[in-house]
This record gives structure tokens, sequence and C-alpha cells, in this order.
């Protein structure tokens, strides 16, 4: 990545997986990086500014960049918040930011499938974060990404729930026959870096090199082909993320579903190299 080094890079929701991941990355070069975060911690960033997106502070630091990357959000809604005040009315704020600075290019992560048409809260609203970005005039690349996974020191939310807690079984909503090409954390900080200054703005598939069976990613991810797991049927899952405050709806259908992409344009619009998580795990 050949960024000039008097740049600013703005990264929201910067305490996330890829937040982190990816301003370590940034640490080796020598741009100036503003890490967003809605609470105070310490990250390796240059200048942190804490609180939401919508403060004088936050809106001030998006319109001075000269890149943003757009990565606050939510999967999975606790509290307070919610699918349209994280995925939208956020972004709506980073949105009205850009109209008008300097920056020259948005990065955002989106999710496969998304869609404003689609039946699912977290994807519907993913598709209407897409649109107001895109809305901004400015060069936009999104990455819609299968399941993020990162190291084994680093698992990351999703690898982390597939995890048998000691002498116990691994959980797996479904019946972990769906089929996952799960995505390694290093490659999208690297397509994130290499979006930056090269390639097409655009809407871009990311997964993983490998497909498999959820149920073989929890062995993979547990390092034990004979991890016992336990399955919570489709229709009980269903049902319960229909009633369980702490099991959104939105969440359980994505997870039931197939996570797979087309990474084709990915790579060649960007010359990418994608990691099968064997190889990490």
């Amino acid at each position: 990545m050949a960024i000039d080094q008097t740049k600013t890079v703005v990264v929201t929701g910067a305490n996330g997986l890829v937040g982190r991941a990816l301003l370590k990355k940034l640490q080796q070069t020598q741009v100036y990086t503003i890490a967003l975060t809605r609470n105070p911690v310490e990250l390796p960033a240059n200048r942190v500014v804490t609180g939401p997106l919508d403060t004088p502070s936050a809106l001030a630091a998006i319109g001075g960049a000269d890149f943003v990357v757009h990565l606050a959000g939510t999967f999975f809604p606790i509290g307070k918040s919610s699918y349209w005040s994280d995925n939208v009315v956020a972004t709506g704020a980073v949105a009205n930011a850009l109209k008008g600075s300097k920056a020259k290019r948005v990065l955002f992560l989106s999710h496969v499938g998304a869609s404003e048409n689609s039946k699912n809260q977290y994807l519907r609203t993913k598709a209407q974060a897409e649109r107001l970005l895109t809305a901004t005039n400015k060069e936009v690349v999104i990455f819609r990404c299968t399941h993020i996974i990162g190291t084994p020191e680093s698992p990351g939310p999703f690898a982390l729930s597939l995890l048998a807690k000691s002498r116990k079984k691994a959980g797996v909503l479904g019946s972990g026959r769906q089929i996952v090409a799960p995505l390694y954390l290093g490659d999208v900080v690297m397509a994130l870096t290499l979006a930056m200054t090269g390639g097409s703005p655009g809407v871009y598939e990311l997964a993983g090199p490998d497909q498999m069976a959820l149920d073989d990613l929890v062995r993979l991810l547990n390092r034990n082909p004979e991890v016992p797991i336990s399955h919570l049927p489709n229709p009980a899952a269903r049902i319960l993320g229909g009633i369980l405050p702490l099991l959104p709806s939105a969440f359980v259908d994505v997870i039931l579903q197939d996570s797979i992409g087309d990474s084709s344009r990915a790579k060649s619009t960007f010359g990418l190299k994608l990691t099968s998580l064997r190889s990490i795990w």
C-alpha cells in the first residue's frame, strides 16, 4: 500500500476485530490514523475520538480525513443498540460529514446477501448503509463479506461462539450442514489497505477460498475432528430468535443460511491472494 504519509485515515468502529487489526497494519505506514470508538479504549492510533458518530469531534475528524474506513455497525445488537441505529443512523452521520469534505475514498464492510429488499433486518440495514455512502458522490468501495475469522490468539466473536467450552460441547445454530466460506481477518485488512489507493469503486463480494459445512468449521476452529457438537434445529432456533431478546432473529437467520460469495472480481481488481483458514488454525 502506497499512501502518502501526509494523509489522514479515519476508522470508525475502531475497537472491533477488523478495526484493531487494520490500525495495527496502518502503524507500519506513515499515515496519520484517527480511531473513532463509542467508549474510551486504548487503540494503536495516532488519535482516539470517543463518542457517537454524530458528535462534533467525530464529524470534524471525518470531514478532515483523506480516507474513511467505516466499520461501525452491529451484527448482534445489545442493550440500547439496534440494527437501525447502529447500521443506518450511524452511517447517515458519516455520510453527512463526508458531503463537501476533502475525503477521496470511503471503504465499507457489508455482508454477503445485503439487499434493501431483504426480509432480514440486518441484511436490509447494511444495504441501506451502502446506499447512504454511495449517495455522497465520493469514491466508495464496498466489500460484502462472509463470516470473518481471526487468529487463534484473537479469534473474533463468530469464531469464539463456535469454540467448545471446557468439558462442554460446541454449540451450533441449525443443522451444521449450512455451507460457509470463512474469511480470514488478515485478508480483510489487506483488501481494505489495497482498496484505499487502488482499484475501482464499487461493490465486491469477499469470501474465503475454502467452502465447508459449518460443522467442519467448528472442528477446524476447535482443532479437534472429534469435538462434540450440539445443534439447535432450524425451527427451534427461529422460534427462540423471535422471542429471546438476547438472540436477535436477524442474526439467527443469517447464521442458518449459507455464507458464501464470489471473490473473483475483488481478487482481480485489487490483486488479492486469499488465505485458507487451515493454514492459520
